[in-house]
């Protein structure tokens, strides 16, 4: 199941963009395995990003450069179903973890399948920290897990 849900990550990262290289990373966690992804703001395909158009994905990139959209699939890691109930926070900060208040990752459809992102100003490049936290109805804690993101161009 775990081959499915690494494929169903490609084609969530591949509805973003035509790059084949992009950075993505894979954990499980207390039961779910989350696929995460970043990419560059202006390589969201398909959607509306700037944050005059109403239609705008998540209301708009930022409208300063280096702006990048953070996308999170999730999976049942012992059915490999998709997760579709979830709320997902995200804090991401630069090298020191100085970062700005959690921001939600909303509900999206990239392929028809359901994920969770929104964008986030990365200026300067090195190594760049997620923190996630997901919920699901009935969970008395949320699952919790740590990402990486290594930014080397600007």
């Amino acid at each position: 199941m775990l081959a499915g849900s690494l494929m169903a990550a490609t084609v969530l990262i591949s509805g973003c963009s035509d790059r084949a290289d992009l950075p993505r990373s894979t954990q499980t966690v207390d039961g779910i395995t989350i696929e995460l992804g970043v990419v560059p703001a202006e390589s969201v395909k398909g959607h509306a990003t700037a944050p005059s158009d109403p239609n705008a994905l998540h209301g708009g990139a930022p409208p300063y450069g280096n702006s990048y959209h953070v996308v999170v699939a999730l999976f049942d890691a012992k059915s490999g179903a998709r997760i579709t109930d979830a709320q997902v926070l995200a804090g991401v900060g630069d090298r020191s973890y100085n970062h700005a208040p959690d921001t939600s990752l909303e509900p999206m459809k990239i392929n028809g399948t359901m994920s969770y992102g929104n964008f986030f100003l990365m200026q300067g490049k090195g190594v760049w920290r997620i923190h996630l936290k997901i919920r699901r109805p009935n969970m008395a804690q949320p699952v919790e897990a740590d990402f990486t993101y290594d930014r080397v161009a600007s």
